[in-house]
């Protein structure tokens, strides 16, 4: 049961460090038996830092991590390459806020073109699959998520990205009335920006921004009509 206790928290990539100190003190009065003689020192070891046993523990750990975990990690990372390590460390991890956030953080990294223009031929493997797993989490988005998508891979402008836009548009028209002024805008800003012509997601932003137009703060109604410029 102790075994199994610190199995748990390195699994889910908890630190949990005067609970693995008691475990590894319960095993050293009673020995292996006294813990199922399952844990080894190196589950123990792992479990400290909140990782599983392995012989790469890092890059397995990583594999493990709980979406709230993986958020807390592209939050903290700056640039490009390490946001982009991220994902591929924790891909199979990935829910529909963790590719919203990543798409996000990528966006706002700080690149010089040049930079980001090296950036998308080194990457653009991993980059594929992550557009990939977008387009596979788009009906979990929420409005938010998809318009921050949108707005994400706008700002970036990694061409390829062009056709999980379409996808998005046809997410979002069928949601249109879970959006807010932000959402709107957002999305024509995007849209707008990449030239990518989408008349019936413009003529149902065009509706909704009309009925609600109260809503709209100043900035977003400049952005609004400068998309439909």
């Amino acid at each position: 049961e102790l075994a199994n206790t610190a199995w748990a928290f390195a699994k889910l990539g908890v630190p949990a460090p005067q609970l693995i100190d008691a475990i590894a003190r319960a095993q050293r009065a009673g020995g292996s038996a006294a813990v199922g003689g399952f844990a080894k020192p190196q589950v123990l070891a792992n479990a400290k830092e909140g990782a599983p046993e392995s012989r790469t523990p890092e890059r397995k750990a990583d594999q493990l991590l709980s979406p709230r975990l993986i958020t807390s990690r592209l939050t903290k990372a700056e640039s490009l390459s390490a946001i982009l390590d991220v994902y591929k460390r924790n891909g199979s991890s990935f829910d529909e806020v963790n590719v919203a956030t990543a798409w996000s953080r990528l966006s706002k990294a700080r690149a010089t073109g040049r930079e980001r223009a090296d950036f998308f031929l080194k990457e653009e493997r991993a980059l594929l699959q992550l557009l990939q797993h977008t387009s596979r989490t788009i009906p979990r988005l929420d409005a938010r998520g998809i318009s921050t998508t949108c707005y994400s891979m706008a700002r970036l402008r990694f061409e390829p990205a062009h056709a999980t836009m379409r996808l998005l548009s046809a997410e979002a028209i069928s949601r249109i009335g879970e959006f807010n002024a932000q959402d709107f805008t957002n999305t024509a800003w995007a849209f707008a920006t990449l030239g990518i012509p989408d008349p019936q997601l413009f003529e149902l932003i065009a509706r909704a921004s009309e009925q609600g137009i109260s809503s709209f703060k100043p900035q977003d109604l400049t952005n609004t009509a400068w998309a439909f410029a």
